[in-house]
């Protein structure tokens, strides 16, 4: 025989990995029937009291099955329920076990609402903003606004991507942000990035709609420029476990003139747009801002959306386990109530 083979290896992974599908599927099974297995043991045993299993001395031989012979422990086995006594003793034993499994998934359930699961539901979105033609250099803004809020909010980050042969941007404006905090303001024009990341102590924010920042965009080149928000984007409930509860992106398209506007024009413009702004922070003074600037935005996106989307299997299959532990809950609920009368 090979002991270098890697088969025998590979085989005891298969079989561990199997045992433990096996006992993941049978402690769910006894914790949704096993409490009715329980109440019905006794019942069987006085119906049909020579076919009803023993599983106290067939659970007494598994544990020490040196205890006696082979042919005694084979006998023993098979045994039935001689007495009532005997069969409420396995009936007992039974709800221990059940009990125990119950156990188990209420306690795999906690696990699962720490991870998320099940998620507050996705019902907010970026506002539509409305199209617009404007001049080459004409700088524009692009509001960021959210509505669709059903539970309080904490935390935004708004990622767009835009075409950067096309557009710029200027600036990222917080100013009359629902936010009073800020850790990220990011914008790339050589890749065609900007994120903007901020958000509120508790208890968050609840309103229907808010504005979270305002983003000032200027065409490069006459046509159409598309600036969309990514799939990194996320906006977070105030739920104790930040759930995303963004449902869906949005992106906008804009025309750009090819007339240009005059010199004076662009001047007047940027400082309109940053007469507020002050070595580099904006001068209102209800918000705290924690970021720095002008870092190198774009990679790190792409790798956020690669590792999302990464996600997704897992999240399905998380989602599926939550999903049969609430239905077991449930029967024990209805279980409990009735003890309750």
């Amino acid at each position: 025989m090979d002991f270098n083979s890697p088969t025998p290896a590979i085989k005891m992974v298969f079989t561990v990995i199997f045992g433990i599908a096996v006992s993941w599927v049978l402690i769910h099974l006894l914790a949704v029937f096993g409490v009715f297995l329980a109440f019905a043991y006794p019942i069987w045993w006085l119906l049909l009291p020579n076919k009803v299993p023993n599983f106290i001395c067939f659970l007494k031989y598994q544990i020490n099955p040196f205890s006696q012979d082979e042919r005694e422990i084979e006998r023993n086995k098979n045994l039935c329920p001689q007495k009532l006594s005997a069969a409420l003793a396995n009936a007992s034993l039974i709800l221990l076990i059940s009990l125990f499994c119950a156990g188990f998934v209420f306690g795999e359930s906690r696990i699962l609402f720490k991870l998320g699961f099940p998620p507050t539901p996705k019902t907010v979105s970026f506002v539509i903003p409305p199209k617009g033609q404007y001049r080459l250099g004409e700088i524009f803004p692009l509001k960021i606004e959210i509505y669709g809020i059903k539970v309080p909010i904490n935390s935004v980050q708004a990622d767009l991507g835009f075409n950067p042969e096309r557009l710029e941007v200027v600036d990222i404006s917080t100013r009359d942000s629902f936010a009073n905090i800020f850790i990220q303001k990011e914008i790339n024009n050589e890749a065609g990035y900007a994120r903007l990341t901020g958000g509120l102590p508790n208890p968050g924010f609840f309103s229907d709609h808010g504005l979270f920042g305002t983003v000032y965009l200027r065409g490069k080149v006459p046509g159409v420029a598309k600036i969309e928000f990514l799939p990194s984007s996320l906006v977070l409930a105030n739920d104790g476990r930040g759930t995303n509860v963004l449902k869906e992106l949005v992106s906008v398209s804009y025309l750009i003139l090819p007339e240009r506007i005059s010199e004076e024009e662009e001047k007047m413009q940027e400082e309109m747009v940053l007469k507020s702004r002050v070595l580099g922070k904006e001068s209102d003074k209800t918000q705290i801002r924690l970021y720095e600037e002008n870092k190198i935005l774009g990679a790190n996106v792409d790798r956020e959306i690669r590792e999302k989307k990464e996600r997704k299997v897992l999240d399905f299959f998380l989602n599926f386990l939550e999903k049969v532990d609430t239905f077991i809950l449930r029967q024990w609920e209805m279980v409990l109530s009735i003890f309750r009368f």
